[in-house]
């Protein structure tokens, strides 16, 4: 069952698998130490045995229980059992603990970076060497001096559990919000206790004793880290807000004081509702849009709300500033702006969302238009009925077509006889497009390039200056699929994902058409056996003509 930490809509931990990997790291950290020191340090026989055995089944029961390499498993109960066993000899047993000891360094750093490999080489080693003195006694004439081999030992924990800390990037409220934090502050604490105590105590026998605790639970906490999620970045006032809530994704956008709209896959399902301010708004579908969207209201600065899905529910903390409101990110065109800001945020971009797609004509899209109503003056289209709405974009998008049309003597009037061009926002027309009928076909303006929007007819003509199928349209895709729950690509937030790689659209203006089929299937097209991260899902686009002159 899945639980959500407060403030965080971080996913608890998988509890086996921390267990067993806690019990695996220090019982193995305990019998490689005896079996590596076994020369210089006298340790019951018993004692060895419990150390070997624990570390053995543990290793077997994560083979079975949990998804690891087979091979280390059992290389891992081979050598522990094999130190309590060959315990008497003692130059074969310090071999047989050296190699367990890299065993643990080599299963502790798998898969991670040169730099936190190196920290948990530290951690393994301090941890051997230390748990080797500590349960057991040396011969003072044995030639090993205990006293700098602690200092160096606390010395190299202190600074392990010190960097790990400053690499973190939890210099702020998650280090006592989130259960990453806490516990990355008990290692920094744990470690740094050891060195204090190697430092003023002068009985090395208590230092390592009682020392021992201290490495315990910084190596504890060195172990359960990697299996513990780490908590979302803060909110940043104006950064539409990407979190997670009742095991699904969550997007508030513009993440500003006042109304703002919260965002839910499909794969969340209808039943969501958000409870903010002390009101419950259910989360539902828009006209032109994919998943449910709630409307909520949110104060000034720190916040947070509540999502319920069904039984499972989270929060999600944010943090709105003293920004002023975005009334364009709220309204009809609300789900194409938070679908711009979605395609930064998962291209790793924290720019404030400050203005959306539909208060402006862009360049770009004017130039495509006056070539869209050129194309259709070259194919002798009798007339066109241009469809807009209210926002800046649209009112500015009809005068560019019907000014182009009446240049080239095309009639402007409804007539099914004639084609349909469509530059309003994503609401309106899924709404026309749903009965929409005219022998020429229907044309949209390029920003209605939207799974949704784009299958509420079964064909339609737009002009655009990129392939909807190249490797970098379908790179997008694939991003704002797996980054928000298989939401569809969109033209504003493909934009905005650019923009955030430093990158652009500079290519010709050209005709795309898109239809409801579900034959024309590339392998550039797919990913499985999935449509997620196409452009049309259900569908296929393809170009009809070439790069078009300037109108």
């Amino acid at each position: 069952m899945e639980n959500m930490h407060a403030h965080t809509g971080v996913s608890s931990v998988d509890l086996l698998a921390l267990v067993l990997r806690v019990l695996l790291l220090t019982s193995t950290a305990l019998v490689a130490g005896i079996g590596l020191l076994r020369a210089v340090v006298a340790v019951p026989t018993w004692l060895a045995w419990v150390a070997g055995g624990v570390a053995a089944a543990v290793s077997a029961w994560s083979a079975f229980a949990l998804d690891i390499n087979v091979g280390f498993a059992v290389a891992h109960a081979v050598l522990a059992l094999a130190v309590p066993i060959f315990l008497r000899w003692r130059a074969g047993v310090t071999y047989l603990g050296f190699g367990l000891a890299l065993l643990l360094i080599a299963e502790a750093g798998l898969g991670h970076s040169s730099l936190a490999f190196f920290s948990d080489t530290v951690f393994a080693a301090v941890a051997v060497v230390w748990f080797g003195f500590a349960v057991g006694s040396w011969r003072d004439d044995s030639g090993l001096r205990p006293g700098p081999v602690a200092l160096t030992a606390a010395l190299a924990l202190a600074g392990a559990g010190i960097g790990q800390f400053l690499l973190s990037g939890l210099l702020d409220r998650r280090l006592v919000d989130s259960t990453y934090g806490l516990v990355l502050v008990g290692l920094v604490v744990a470690s740094l206790a050891v060195l204090v105590l190697t430092a003023v105590v002068r009985d090395l026998r208590r230092v390592y004793r009682f020392g021992a605790v201290g490495v315990l639970i910084a190596v504890i906490a060195w172990t359960a880290l990697p299996g513990i999620p780490r908590p979302h970045d803060l909110p940043v006032p104006g950064v539409p807000r990407l979190a997670s809530a009742a095991g699904t994704p969550v997007l508030v956008s513009p993440h500003r004081p006042g109304r703002n709209l919260v965002h839910f896959p499909e794969s969340a399902g209808l039943d969501v509702a958000v409870e903010a301010s002390g009101r419950i708004a259910r989360a539902v579908p828009k006209p032109g849009s994919s998943g449910t969207w709630a409307e909520v209201e949110l104060p000034a600065g720190r916040s947070d709300f509540v999502v319920r899905r069904g039984a499972e529910q989270g929060s999600v903390d944010v943090d709105t500033g003293e920004l002023p409101t975005l009334p364009a990110a709220v309204g009809a065109d609300g789900p194409e702006c938070a679908s711009a800001a979605l395609g930064g945020i998962v291209a790793g971009s924290a720019a404030q969302l400050d203005r959306c797609p539909a208060t402006e004509l862009s360049t770009e899209d004017d130039d495509a238009l006056r070539k869209l109503v050129g194309y259709l003056a070259s194919a002798a289209v009798p007339s066109i009925n241009v469809v807009g709405d209210d926002s800046p974009r649209a009112r500015a998008a009809a005068e560019v077509v019907i000014s182009q049309a009446q240049q080239r003597g095309l009639a402007v009037r409804d007539d099914p006889g004639g084609a349909l061009v469509v530059v309003s926002g994503w609401s309106r027309a899924a709404e026309v497009l749903s009965s929409a009928s005219y022998l020429y076909g229907v044309h949209l303006a390029p920003w209605l390039l939207h799974g949704p929007v784009v299958n509420s007819v079964a064909g339609s003509s737009i002009p655009l200056r990129f392939d909807p199928r190249d490797q970098r349209s379908l790179t997008y895709g694939m991003a704002v699929a797996s980054g928000f729950g298989g939401e569809p690509p969109s033209l504003a937030g493909f934009r905005r994902w650019l923009a955030a790689r430093q990158e652009n659209l500079t290519g010709e203006v050209a005709i795309y058409a898109s239809a409801q089929v579900d034959v024309m299937r590339m392998a550039n097209h797919q990913h499985g056996s999935s449509a997620v991260g196409q452009w049309i899902p259900q569908g296929t686009i393809v170009a009809i003509t070439g790069p078009l002159s300037p109108g």
